[in-house]
């Protein structure tokens, strides 16, 4: 089974409890980190493509912060519904589209009526759903068709699925196991969202955690940057707590331009 066959079924069966990672210590932080990338947090008037997207977390946060349009394509019909059902109930139409998709394959062969160009692509997490290196391909590919000269890409990626503070679980998440494989690892992610965790299988390669820049430079990406886990204002109001964390960190929050 492919590690995008795998991320369907996994994300099928997680459902709404996904929801309930926002409020875990790392789902804080990457929302702050988040929110600094884009620009920080102004994107007024502008049209969003967030790619694998699933239940709308960070879409909904991008219309909070002035987004014209969000866009969600992701390969789970069931986040996708999720997504879909929370606008629903929050009285808003239009503001976020939905679309089933492979974020790694062509997205312009699934004939949905995408934007030709967007102001910003998100790429949360996806690039930890990619075992071989051309998923990993296919994923910058559609980022470089659809992000605007200019345009912003932000992504959640991982660190190090090594760190030992992925394995004590003291910041909402932790490895059940973790195996090599040919040029990175698979493992087992455990979120500590309540009322029961989530679980599920991830693959990630080091030419991403290990903070290679070559895939963002063939998508035509400039300035890449890794945002300052110290800027974070859940750091600021507990240095303390997050000490360990930011001496092994096992996310980063990416941004970069498209030239």
């Amino acid at each position: 089974m492919s590690s995008q066959d795998i991320a369907k079924t996994s994300y099928a069966q997680v459902g709404t409890a996904y929801d309930g990672y926002a409020q875990t210590p790392a789902g804080i932080i990457e929302a702050q980190l988040i929110a600094r990338a884009l620009g920080p947090g102004d994107l007024t008037g502008l049209h969003v493509l967030d790619l694998g997207g699933g239940s709308g977390i960070h879409a909904r946060e991008c219309i909070d912060y002035g987004a014209e349009s969000v866009d969600i394509v992701d390969i789970s019909p069931e986040m996708l519904k999720i997504a879909s059902n929370i606008e629903e109930s929050l009285g808003r139409e239009g503001k976020i589209r939905f679309f089933e998709a492979d974020v790694s394959k062509p997205l312009s062969e699934y004939n949905h009526p995408l934007r030709e160009k967007y102001d910003v692509i998100m790429a949360n997490w996806i690039f930890s759903h990619a075992d071989k290196r051309s998923t990993l391909e296919g994923m910058f590919a559609n980022i470089g068709a659809y992000l605007k000269p200019g345009g912003i890409l932000v992504g959640i990626r991982d660190a190090n699925p090594f760190s030992h503070e992925f394995k004590t679980g003291k910041y909402g998440a932790h490895t059940g196991w973790v195996k090599e494989i040919e040029g990175g690892v698979k493992y087992w992610a455990v979120l500590h969202c309540k009322p029961e965790p989530v679980e599920f299988e991830v693959a990630s390669l080091e030419i991403i955690y290990g903070g290679s820049k070559e895939l963002y430079e063939n998508a035509a990406l400039t300035k890449i940057v890794e945002m300052s886990l110290e800027n974070a204002q859940c750091v600021k109001d507990d240095p303390e707590f997050w000490a360990d964390f930011l001496k092994d960190p096992f996310l980063a929050v990416v941004r970069a331009v498209k030239t």
